[in-house]
């Protein structure tokens, strides 16, 4: 007997809701249940598969979707890299909403972003990433905390992806977003009132990203960017 066999029906129709990326109260309105409900059946589809979050569950089920009948429909329709690429575009997706709701609160204090016309405290997860792409030789600015550190989080997902297939392959991705990382590192150092020639300090081993890591997470400060020397 596999796992999905010891499903229930309600909790197959919350796994299948899961995959298809809702959250708990798109869930609850698509089955007519509470939220608190919809906690329950996912807490008991996580112990069945022995994980501790959404995206666990989903990395675990891979390519597959369940369905009524508890049986597993393979996902034939392309080669196995576009499957995996599908996987891990569903996991990141779901991560980040994990993430953005926990996170919020802790960026409450960052300011406007005059450049993108997003408040530093509501920008996502994938606004993020957009907004460091489009501004990867951008250097003079601000960049908020939540900007800032959800790029890093695409990083370091992205390259840890990557380099699970290829090493090579990781490096070359790491090379490739390494620009509009420093840029974003260098608009949050100018956000928190520092220099962004600060980020020299990650030359050095061990202590250096330390420093700089302590500089990046600093608040939002009001004197202007064009001050900071």
């Amino acid at each position: 007997m596999t796992q999905l066999d010891n499903l229930s029906g309600r909790e197959r129709e919350v796994v299948n809701l899961l995959l298809e990326g809702k959250s708990n109260k798109q869930m609850a309105a698509a089955l007519h249940i509470s939220e608190r409900t919809v906690e329950f059946h996912l807490k008991n589809v996580y112990d069945k598969f022995e994980v501790g979050s959404r995206v666990e569950l989903v990395l675990k089920l891979g390519n597959s979707t369940v369905v009524g009948n508890g049986e597993m429909a393979k996902n034939e329709d392309g080669p196995a890299s576009q499957n995996w690429v599908t996987s891990f575009r569903e996991a990141v997706s779901l991560f980040g909403k994990e993430l953005n709701t926990k996170m919020t609160d802790t960026f409450k204090s960052d300011v406007h972003d005059e450049d993108s016309g997003l408040e530093g405290d509501s920008m996502t997860f994938f606004q993020a990433i957009r907004t460091c792409l489009i501004k990867s030789g951008t250097f003079h600015g601000r960049a908020s905390r939540a900007e800032f550190w959800w790029f890093t989080l695409f990083l370091l997902l992205l390259v840890s992806a990557f380099s699970y297939l290829s090493e090579a392959l990781g490096g070359a991705v790491l090379i490739v977003l390494l620009l509009p990382w420093l840029a974003a590192g260098t608009r949050r150092l100018n956000d928190a009132g520092y220099s962004g020639w600060w980020q020299l300090f990650l030359l050095v081993p061990v202590g250096g990203i330390v420093i700089v890591g302590s500089l990046w997470a600093m608040p939002s400060n009001e004197k202007s960017p064009d001050d900071i020397l």
